[in-house]
């Protein structure tokens, strides 16, 4: 990766992700939003129409998304204003909001978004490729001036070092339990069963647990309980609502939430 590249990726690919998700909340169909640091064809780009955004820290500093008329309508068509080529540069005025939160965090605001000329032949120059599944959309680009590049080398040089591991900042043992991954399994109930009854199980075979259907199931993790619920389903998959934490063996050493 090149320098340039190497700065610039990171507000870039905020942007393009925060770009497809807004279109893929929209639908009908899956849009993946790319970028590539390569020139834009001077001719096609002369004839596009350009949105601008800015940073409140940095005077000058730009940052211009350029397409062709139909792009505009693509990006506005499910707008509520009524006016596609409006809604298409809110959309993106809040992609570049949301790219700028990400990226300079509380350094930088963004400010001044809105339609714009066509920004200088000698800025950066950065296609923005719009794929769905039949096909893409016709050629976008991304411009940046000289200062917004300033800003980003900027960010790049302020942004703290990671802590070389030493004896007095190594992470404590009880912090490293915390990121440690344990198995939870749900037991739904228990019986037990004749060995020749097990062998003539098939498809179709119901086995009688000693829980009835009103009964709480039980939450274990390396096979002890912890918890007792209710079974709930949550996007279309089983979970557990947790009613009772379970603070000793004993049955009923409980605490009810």
């Amino acid at each position: 990766m090149s320098d340039k590249q190497q700065i610039i990726s990171g507000l870039l690919d905020a942007f393009t992700r925060s770009v497809s998700e807004a279109l893929a909340e929209t639908g009908p169909e899956e849009i993946r939003v790319n970028w590539s640091l390569s020139p834009l064809a001077q001719d096609d780009a002369g004839t596009w129409t350009w949105w601008s955004g800015g940073l409140s820290t940095h005077p000058g500093a730009a940052f211009f998304i350029g397409a062709p008329e139909e792009t505009w309508e693509k990006l506005g068509r499910d707008g509520s204003s009524g006016n596609a080529r409006e809604d298409a540069s809110a959309l993106i005025s809040r992609c570049f909001a949301k790219a700028v939160e990400e990226h300079f965090g509380n350094r930088a605001a963004p400010q001044d978004s809105a339609a714009s000329g066509a920004p200088s032949e000698d800025w950066t120059r950065i296609a923005i490729e719009i794929r769905y599944p039949a096909g893409e959309w016709p050629a976008a680009g991304c411009v940046l001036s000289p200062e917004f590049e300033e800003a980003l080398k900027g960010l790049e040089k302020t942004q703290p070092a990671a802590p070389v591991s030493s004896p007095a900042g190594r992470m404590k043992p009880s912090d490293m339990l915390m990121h440690v991954q344990v198995p939870v399994s749900v037991s739904f109930g228990a019986t037990q069963i004749r060995m020749k009854d097990l062998l003539n199980l098939t498809a179709g075979s119901v086995v009688e647990l000693d829980q009835s259907l009103h009964d709480n199931v039980e939450v274990r993790v390396n096979d002890r309980v912890i918890a007792r619920g209710e079974v709930v389903a949550v996007d279309g998959c089983y979970g557990v609502r947790v009613l009772e934490l379970v603070s000793g063996e004993a049955p009923g050493n409980g605490i009810r939430l």
